[in-house]
């Protein structure tokens, strides 16, 4: 394949050349079917092969443990945020939310539809620039479940482990953007969602791990809204996102060939060290979060000026670096190092951000250097 642009975009994310590879030979033939995967029919007996195929390998890289219901449905994360209260926060119930970003926010925001929502923690104060401390955090003894985003896309933040709960209570969890990029404990949440298109794929999925308990919804719900019509369909209610599924299920492939989750997250610990060394030894750039809270998969940053942050992006996409824009609410640089991203792709950006502090820091008035004036606090 012909050298291509490596884009650290929030997504939809880049792809392994290998997995590109795969899907353009699909497109005009899948397996013995005669026709290409953009024509295959869900109810056809190769798309329940590659379905279950896809689950499967899902579940041994994630590790999903037995008693654990794995569906593949329509409307990405977004939709989990109104899916979960809907199945399990009834009106005379409580759910703790941790407000550590703008999706969590949302999330929050559209749970009060369904019954009372507790603010356990939020950072919105601070711009969201760091997480919540367990003093910080007020949760209901009574909680039907803690919801957190283990990552924080938009500024960079991420859990290092799951918030506790009261005993009873259950954790849900987005992991959206850190999903197999490391390990998660599943036993000890009831239910996990992510989106498909940062570390799963492409956009068009969203995976959902829940609790087999848990199936049941709390109200009469509309069957589209119910997890349990979804689990007894086989994800196949409607007409599944079958293109979507197909990169999915090669996505996992090409995870398992790299080592599994295992790998990945030792290759996501050395990429972002490689960044935030970067970033942390110039007084050109100033990293956006608390030092502590920083996230190994979304590395934000600061230039001295807004023109110098244009200038950077512009010159990078030169080079064939692209997708280095902050979340439309922040502004600033970030960059996404999603798996498909390699330590050599990364090491590419270093080497431009340095070569770029060096050729444009000297034109700068000292009291602009290393941009902190600048960072939204």
């Amino acid at each position: 394949m012909p050298t291509r642009v490596r884009s650290f975009a929030p997504g939809p994310s880049m792809l392994p050349d290998e997995v590109l590879t795969e899907y353009q030979a699909s497109i005009e033939h899948y397996a013995d079917t005669g026709l290409g995967i953009l024509e295959l029919g869900h109810r056809s007996g190769q798309f329940e092969q590659l379905y279950n195929t896809t689950v499967e390998r899902l579940r041994a890289l994630i590790g999903v443990p037995a008693g654990y219901e794995l569906l593949l449905l329509h409307g990405g994360a977004r939709f989990q945020f109104t899916m979960l209260p809907a199945n399990h926060l009834g009106l005379d119930a409580v759910a703790d939310y941790l407000v550590t970003g703008h999706f969590a926010a949302a999330a929050a925001t559209e749970a009060t539809v369904y019954g009372y929502v507790n603010i356990a923690a939020s950072t919105h104060a601070d711009g969201y620039l760091r997480l919540p401390s367990p003093d910080e955090t007020s949760l209901t003894p009574t909680a039907r479940y803690v919801h957190y985003t283990s990552n924080n896309t938009e500024m960079g933040t991420q859990f290092r482990q799951p918030p506790s709960a009261p005993p009873g209570t259950w954790l849900a969890c987005d992991a959206s953007s850190d999903l197999l990029t490391r390990s998660f404990d599943i036993a000890t949440h009831g239910l996990i969602y992510a989106t498909s298109h940062k570390n799963l794929g492409t956009a068009g999925v969203a995976f959902v791990v829940v609790r087999a308990d848990l199936l049941e919804p709390v109200r009469q719900l509309p069957p589209f809204l119910s997890y349990f019509t979804h689990a007894q369909a086989g994800s196949r209610f409607n007409t599944p996102p079958v293109t979507a599924i197909f990169v999915l299920n090669l996505m996992a492939n090409w995870t398992s060939r790299q080592g599994g989750v295992a790998a990945m997250e030792t290759l996501s610990t050395a990429k972002s060290q490689l960044l935030y060394r970067t970033i942390d030894d110039s007084d050109f750039y100033t990293g956006l979060v608390d030092r502590d809270n920083r996230s190994r998969v979304n590395v934000t940053f600061a230039l001295p000026t807004a023109e110098l942050e244009a200038e950077f992006q512009a010159e990078a996409a030169r080079q064939g670096l692209v997708g280095l824009w902050g979340y439309r609410k922040v502004g600033h640089l970030r960059a996404s190092l999603f798996n498909a991203i390699s330590l050599d792709t990364v090491g590419q950006l270093a080497e431009f951000m340095e070569q770029f502090a060096r050729a444009k820091r000297r034109r700068l008035p000292r009291h602009l250097r290393g941009g902190e004036a600048r960072v939204l606090r």
